[in-house]
């Protein structure tokens, strides 16, 4: 029997306006609020048999959820529910039951603000099913079924959907080797994913964007002989069939694809960050010119017309992306149609975008057309990056000022000569304006959260003749922006405030490339930054790790910037717990972040100790050590506490023994883990506090994070050893329990733990030939898969290694992964296919641009102790034009200033340090014959000279 026609139902809820939960429209959504418990109840009008449901979820989802049913609204019978929810549509199916009432409820508190977009509930013959008979209750947690070893689990969707990834949750016994496969006709399976080994709990399949109707989990061996036991099938599929974002990428799909936001057409589009300093907002810009002026806003759009055709950057050969002055984030597009050229510069000013639209005239006739500015409702961010659609329900025009959704969106230097705004009709306004331009009014409303609208300005140009339209867009409420002054003067009063705030540059060699990508770094860190906090990335990570905050400080820190370092770390220590444990993820106003990773992250505690001691080392502020040293001592005895958790449960002949607890800090491990990685940063934190105790003459406290480092070294280098030996591949192990290899992992040891001592010597080479094939994978034109160019962290060891030709490879293969490459930043993750959809995480990805700036730093100078490093690794190309330059680089003998200069038979240095003498300086230079310093001989072996503190080095090849 068919359930009754939705229109006829009704619903209540703790808050909000539950019929937008059921309206069939998916442009609305229900907000739980801020209540505690929320609920909300549906009321279908009569009774009916109900074997499924669907949840469709906005911003924020539920994480652990239930739904019951009732023939009376008093009493209630289980339905479905949920401990892993994550969004995107929630798909159950269960046994028929008969009800009137549905009710979803969670005990969890719904801040933020918890969105259902829409639910919707089926009968037996409509809703999904499992194929395989008895076993329908694991989509819906409704009972653990047991799998035989060779059995499957088969679930039909009903219709071909956009199956993710699924998550299986496991009861006693569980798999160990199991596998997953799509089919589009249920005959012919293609494999998505396979996991070889399991210790239970949940295990975690992801895979690249595709479709099927059918979905099928394999179990191949058990933890025990007579299988195991599957608590639940959590499907993750992806909610755009019915979302507006669906209907925008087929219209797209449809029409000329250059006139599209190309991310509709299931295409890679890469942005970088808008800001100003000490703002909190970051806009966002891409590589075709479209801007986003603030999270969740529809993007504003350049198009050309000319001689009646509409023409999109997508569709342009030759476009170029720079960087004011190579590095300042004044981000340039531009693109070519026939012979006029469109360049888009953008910068910020007082939380307003400005981008100016320069029209030039390269051909030799007088050219005419017109350029168009579109609101479009998608974000830049692009769906399968949590972005997508972006809600426009009213579009006014009021002169040249441009209001979305009420609030103002953009005002124009001049009025537009034509403006055209349309609701969504199987496309957007592109498609009214395809064929010329079409006058309506200046202001529409709907509820469709599907309005765009475009603006036409008219030019004709001269040969060689310009033309400039500005457009300025606020980044935050209560603002109303103006283009009053003229573009270039505002845009020298941003270079000049963004070169007060970096100061010169501090790092020159003769590749631009380089000085340019490190300069640009520290600059980006900043845009991403607010006040206090250094986030990773400006949409997707709008939130401060002390792991890649600690990496972005020391980036600052080498850069000259102590002060903003400093406040970071002070901020940080405020929030830590009473029991000393580091919060891993805090909210940019400085609350813990209650997510995913919260407080089981515990590499935390080595990171925070870490960056505090770095900071005094190279400021030698006593004030700050004051201020940050009992949290550091708090924080180093909280590590007392992880170890016991391991030692209560391995005893002293485990190889688990005195490790710290199992934790997700590692990025590539879904469930906590024996991870290596955190015992690095433990490690460095007893051995940091050691340093400053002594600094600050706290023997006592010393003497024990002396005693401390010693037991915990022992501990660690055993347990690296019996990995190892368990793995028995001649590797250096990255966990403890799950005895997988991960060089990228493991070269925090040398940099920044600086806790290299611990490893297994005759493993270090091995492991780093194995990531040397690995990257022999990544550079084929063939390689479609996808890694992270955090892979950059093992330049580190490539340098310490002295293997010169594989840290200048790496360095040019990280160069190569900037994407788009004038713009000098990074991606979280790479892909084979630039254009791949797949998720890129954020960008700019300003940890990973810390990683190179610190490490292209420590190739030029590097402190050991009371030696100075110099010139470890120097790349061929750093040699050209002036050589090499060091200007007021801070280190632990003050700032450096060092000019270093190479014909074909001589090296010369000049170097300057404001601080303390070294006891030694160690210059790299392979083929080094004699060399002086300061006319005085220095002891050289061919490889490296000794000397100490100097003001002129000359060195004989």
């Amino acid at each position: 029997m068919s359930l009754p026609d939705k229109r006829l139902w009704t619903a209540t809820a703790s808050g909000g306006d539950p019929r937008t939960a059921i309206d069939g429209s998916y442009s609305t959504h229900w907000v739980a609020e801020t209540v505690t418990p929320p609920w909300l109840v549906i009321d279908l009008g009569r009774i009916a048999t109900l074997g499924g449901l669907e949840i469709y979820w906005g911003r924020q989802s539920a994480q652990r959820f239930s739904c019951a049913a009732s023939l009376d609204g008093q009493y209630w019978e289980p339905l479905c529910a949920t401990r892993h929810g994550e969004g995107g549509c929630n798909v159950f199916a269960f046994p028929p039951q008969e009800a009137r009432f549905v009710r979803w409820s969670t005990a969890e508190p719904s801040s933020p603000a918890i969105e259902i977009v829409q639910i919707n509930l089926y009968a037996p013959d409509e809703a999904a099913s499992v194929l395989e008979p008895g076993r329908l209750t694991v989509l819906g947690q409704g009972g653990p079924v047991r799998l035989a070893p060779g059995d499957s689990l088969t679930v039909d969707f009903g219709y071909i959907r956009s199956p993710l990834g699924v998550l299986v949750q496991w009861g006693q016994d569980h798999g160990t080797l199991f596998s997953v496969h799509l089919s589009d006709d249920g005959q012919s399976f293609r494999e998505v994913g396979r996991i070889l080994q399991s210790h239970g709990d949940t295990d975690s399949f992801y895979w690249r964007v595709t479709t099927s109707r059918y979905l099928r989990f394999t179990l191949h061996e058990a933890s025990r002989p007579q299988g195991a036991i599957v608590e639940e099938l959590m499907l993750r599929i992806l909610n755009k069939d019915r979302m507006p974002i669906g209907r925008l990428e087929r219209a797209a799909q449809a029409g000329n694809g250059e006139l599209y936001p190309q991310s509709l057409l299931g295409r890679q589009v890469y942005w970088t960050a808008l800001g100003d300093v000490d703002q909190d907002e970051q806009a966002l810009f891409d590589e075709y010119g479209n801007l986003e002026p603030r999270p969740g806003s529809g993007q504003l759009a350049p198009l050309l017309r000319l001689d009646g055709c509409l023409h999109g950057a997508p569709g342009a050969t030759g476009i170029r992306h720079e960087l004011a002055e190579g590095a300042l984030p004044i981000p340039s597009v531009t693109w070519p149609a026939g012979v006029v050229e469109l360049r888009m510069t953008a910068l910020v000013q007082a939380a307003v975008a400005h981008v100016e639209y320069r029209l030039t005239n390269r051909g030799e006739s007088r050219q005419s057309g017109t350029l168009i500015l579109a609101v479009r409702p998608v974000q830049i961010n692009p769906y399968w990056q949590h972005g997508g659609h972006a809600a426009i329900r009213s579009i006014a025009l009021d002169g040249r000022r441009v209001r979305v959704n009420g609030a103002p969106y953009a005002v124009f230097s001049r009025q537009p000569d034509a403006f055209t705004v349309a609701d969504f009709d199987d496309g957007d306004v592109v498609r009214s304006i395809e064929n010329g331009p079409v006058r309506t009014a200046t202001r529409l409303d709907s509820d469709s959260g599907l309005l765009s609208g475009a603006f036409e300005f008219d030019f004709s140009l001269e040969p060689g003749a310009e033309v400039t339209l500005v457009a300025a867009a606020p980044m935050c409420e209560g603002l109303e922006p103006t283009t009053e002054a003229d573009f270039p003067s505002r845009r020298r009063a941003v270079v000049q405030r963004w070169r007060e705030r970096l100061g010169s540059r501090r790092i020159q060699v003769g590749d631009p490339e380089v000085s340019d990508t490190v300069e640009a770094q520290t600059a980006l860190i900043l845009v991403n930054a607010t006040r206090f906090a250094f986030k990773p990335g400006p949409r997707n990570y709008d939130r401060t790790w002390i792991r890649d905050g600690s990496s972005q400080a020391l980036a600052l820190l080498y850069a000259g910037l102590a002060e903003e370092a400093k406040r970071y770390v002070l901020w940080y220590a405020e929030r830590l717990y009473p029991n000393g444990q580091v919060p891993p993820i805090l909210d940019p106003d400085g609350r813990v972040n209650r997510g995913y990773g919260s407080d089981i992250e515990f590499d935390a505690q080595g990171q925070f100790v870490r960056i505090a001691a770095d900071v005094y080392r190279l400021t030698r502020d006593r004030a700050f050590l004051e201020a940050v040293f009992e949290p550091v001592v708090r924080a180093t005895r909280f590590i007392e506490e992880l170890r016991a958790r391991t030692n209560a449960v391995h005893g002293p002949e485990s190889r688990f023994h005195g490790l710290l607890a199992p934790s997700i800090s590692h990025e590539g491990y879904n469930k906590p883990t024996y991870s290596y990685w955190d015992d690095f940063f433990a490690l460095s934190a007893w051995r940091d506090c050691a340093y400053l105790a002594a600094e600050l003459g706290a023997a006592d406290i010393a003497a024990e994070a002396e005693r401390q480092a010693r037991e915990f070294t022992a501990s660690l280098t055993r347990s690296l050893r019996l990995s190892a030996e368990a793995m028995g591949s001649g590797l250096l192990p990255a966990s403890a329990d799950r005895l997988d290899v991960d060089p990228t992992s493991t070269a925090i040891a040398f940099e920044p733990c600086r806790v290299e001592d611990v490893l297994p010597a005759e493993y270090i080479g091995p492991t780093y030939d194995d990531y040397r094939r690995h990257l022999d994978i990544i550079r084929a034109p063939d390689f479609s898969g996808g890694f992270t160019p955090y892979e950059i962290r093992n330049l580190n060891v490539f340098v310490a290694l002295g293997r010169t030709e594989d840290a200048c490879r790496l360095l040019a293969d990280a160069l190569g992964w900037r994407r788009p490459a004038g713009w000098r930043h990074w991606a979280e993750v790479v892909w084979g296919d630039p254009r791949a959809a797949d998720y890129i995480g954020d960008m700019p990805h300003t940890w990973i641009g810390a990683e190179f700036a610190t490490a292209v730093r420590r190739m030029l100078l590097r402190e050991n102790g009371t030696t100075l490093e110099l010139l470890r690794t120097v790349p061929e190309r750093w040699w050209d034009g002036e050589g090499i330059r060091l200007a007021g680089v801070p280190s632990a003998f003050g700032t450096v200033d060092l000019q270093a200069r190479r014909t074909a038979t001589q090296v010369s240095i000049e170097l300057a340090l404001s601080g303390p003498d070294p006891e030694q300086i160690l210059v790299h230079c392979p083929g080094v014959r004699r060399a002086h310093a300061d006319g005085i001989a220095c002891e050289c072996d061919g490889v490296f000279i000794r000397t100490g503190r100097f003001a002129r080095l000359v060195i004989e090849l």
